[in-house]
């Protein structure tokens, strides 16, 4: 598995570079993971708005070959919707590393395209 891997990317989007260069952007500029807003979710009694908020990021990541944050993302997500048994805290740390280094590597991965 890797951070960021741009040749499944550019698959995922039938080579089209371009629309890959826009969602990337999408993806760093327009909706940011808030973690405080993450944490609050899962704080509730009823984790479904949680797993929502995770599913969004874990689809983005999928999408944009991120699949460090793909798995880690789906491991989460999977504890929220009570289909595994798991330590929400660890695997969220976990998820919030690596959304930070899918961000990085995208944005890097920008400035190169």
């Amino acid at each position: 598995m890797e951070t960021l891997n741009l040749a499944s990317a550019l698959e995922m989007v039938g080579n089209e570079k371009d629309l890959l260069i826009e969602l990337m952007q999408e993806f760093v500029k327009a909706q940011p993971l808030a973690e405080e807003k993450l944490i609050m979710l899962e704080k509730a009694a009823d984790k479904t708005e949680a797993a929502k908020y995770v599913h969004f990021y874990k689809g983005a990541a999928r999408q944009l070959g991120a699949e460090v944050l793909a798995a880690s993302g789906q491991a989460l997500e999977d504890v929220l919707r009570g289909k595994k048994e798991g330590n929400i805290d660890s695997l969220n740390k976990c998820f919030i590393s690596d959304y930070k280094a899918a961000f990085d590597a995208i944005n890097a991965a920008l400035s190169i395209l």
